[in-house]
């Protein structure tokens, strides 16, 4: 008799348990594309052509992933999940920390262009008001000259 299959979520929940990095949906909520939505319900292919391909392939990742890390057939318990939506924590790939940190570089190096402009505006004001009251200081003496 062979065993009962342990039954795997689709790519389809994977990929609606994270978030979209393309139109920025939330998990749960579905891609905000209504050409690949009007497709789908036209063509009636697997509802994960409603997302975008980042988030497809995501999808298809992270259940490859679960399924890889999951005990031999041989060594599952039948009924017991082994797949990681219920985890409370999301899996965050080394890519996505470095993608994370070069955001991160870049917003705090636009804040230290930002600091500068500001310092160098008001040594400019500065000077352009030394300049003209030179000028001015100027003006009135050659005028007391004449």
């Amino acid at each position: 008799m062979p065993k009962p299959k342990t039954p795997w979520p689709s790519s389809y929940q994977y990929a609606m348990a994270n978030s979209c990095p393309t139109c920025k949906a939330q998990p749960g909520v579905e891609c905000d594309a209504p050409i690949k939505r009007a497709r789908q319900e036209r063509e009636d292919t697997d509802p994960i052509c409603r997302l975008h391909a980042t988030r497809q392939q995501r999808g298809r990742s992270h259940r490859a992933q679960d399924v890889a890390n999951a005990p031999w057939v041989e060594d599952r318990i039948p009924g017991q999940r082994y797949d990681s939506l219920g985890t409370a924590a999301p899996v965050v790939s080394h890519v996505d920390q470095q993608v994370q940190a070069r955001i991160a570089a870049a917003r705090v190096k636009r804040e230290q262009r930002r600091q500068q402009r500001t310092e160098l505006d008001a040594a400019r004001s500065f000077g352009l008001q030394a300049r003209m009251a030179a000028k001015v200081a100027r003006w009135q003496t050659e005028d007391d000259a004449s």
